[in-house]
């Protein structure tokens, strides 16, 4: 369910506000190495919209991992970034196009059973 910027899954102990995402400066695209998968039918969508062939788009933005593929993340003051998390505006500069991963943040299976992880990690995260 989505009302307005409020966002609440019913079988999630915790509610979420995009609101907050403004002030944040992208901490759910920010932190740790770590990956941000996306499927072949996500990738096409994505070099589509930065108007570039789909070699091109995989070569600068996606490493595969496992068999599986993931956004390139840069290193900026020992922080890892998404390639695509804008570092002067703290944006996404695919934001309609992310990868369901991105779409789905913060209700991640992980987070159900631990939401006062998320609720830590997210400023937009409030337990019910």
């Amino acid at each position: 369910m989505t009302s307005n910027n409020l966002h609440y899954h019913n079988d999630f102990p915790y509610f979420f506000n995009s609101n907050a995402c403004v002030a944040c400066r992208g901490k759910c695209c920010r932190g740790q190495r770590g990956y941000i998968w996306l499927s072949r039918e996500e990738l096409q969508e994505m070099a589509k919209a930065r108007s570039i062939s789909l070699n091109a788009f995989a070569r600068q933005y996606v490493r595969q991992v496992n068999g599986q593929l993931s956004l390139k993340e840069r290193v900026m003051n020992n922080e890892h970034l998404c390639c695509f998390l804008d570092p002067v505006d703290h944006c996404c500069t695919i934001y309609n196009y992310r990868p369901e991963q991105c779409r789905t943040f913060p209700f991640w299976k992980e987070f159900k059973d631990d939401p006062e992880s998320i609720s830590l990690a997210c400023p937009g995260v409030s337990l019910l």
